[in-house]
C-alpha cells in the first residue's frame, strides 16, 4: 500500500468518524429536549418570592402575662386575614418576633370548615391565620402596650413582614 493510499484511507476513516459523531450529537439534543419538555425537573419550578398579603384583623392583636411554674412569661396573640397570591398553594409554617428573637406557632383555618390547622392555602384564595409566641422572659410591663415586627414564613422559606405592631395588653 502505498502512501497515498493510507492518506485517502485515513482521511475517509476521519469523515466517517465526523460524520457518526454529528448523528450520535443530533440524537443526544433530540433526547436531551424531549427530557426537557416531558419530564419535570426543579428548574421548570419558579419560586415566588412574594406568596400571601397578610392584614391585622381589627382589635386582633393582644398579649398577656402568663406563666411557666413560677417564672413569668409574655404570650403575644394575633390574628390575621391571608390571601394567597401565588400560583401555588400555600402554607404557612411559622412566625418570628424580630426582638427579642422568638419563633412561634401558627395556624390557618380550613377552606372547608371553621377548624385551625397546618391548612393549605388555595391559589388565589382567601384565610383566617391566627399566631402565638412566648417570650420568657418578659420585656413588656403588665397594662402596657408591646410593639413589634413579626415575619409569618411560607413552606418556600419566603419571610412575610409585619412591621411595628402593636399589641394591646389584655
Amino acid at each position: 500500500m502505498d502512501l497515498q493510499t493510507i492518506y485517502i484511507l485515513a482521511g475517509l476513516a476521519a469523515a466517517i468518524l465526523g460524520i457518526i459523531g454529528k448523528v450520535t450529537g443530533f440524537f443526544k439534543w433530540v433526547m436531551n429536549l424531549y427530557r426537557r419538555i416531558h419530564q419535570p425537573s426543579s428548574t421548570n419550578i419558579k419560586i415566588p418570592k412574594k406568596t400571601v398579603i397578610l392584614i391585622p384583623v381589627p382589635n386582633g392583636l393582644w398579649w398577656h402575662m402568663g406563666g411557666r411554674g413560677d417564672k413569668p412569661v409574655m404570650q403575644i396573640v394575633g390574628d390575621l386575614n391571608v390571601t394567597n397570591i401565588s400560583n401555588y398553594g400555600v402554607y404557612l409554617k411559622g412566625i418570628r418576633l424580630r426582638k427579642p428573637r422568638t419563633d412561634g406557632h401558627v395556624v390557618v383555618r380550613s377552606q372547608k370548615s371553621d377548624i385551625y390547622g397546618d391548612y393549605m392555602i388555595p391559589r388565589g384564595a382567601i384565610s383566617d391565620l391566627r399566631f402565638d409566641l412566648w417570650v420568657e422572659p418578659p420585656v413588656s410591663e403588665k397594662g402596657t402596650p408591646f410593639k413589634g415586627d413579626v415575619t409569618i414564613i411560607d413552606q418556600f422559606g419566603n419571610e412575610h413582614w409585619l412591621k411595628r405592631l402593636i399589641f394591646p395588653y389584655s
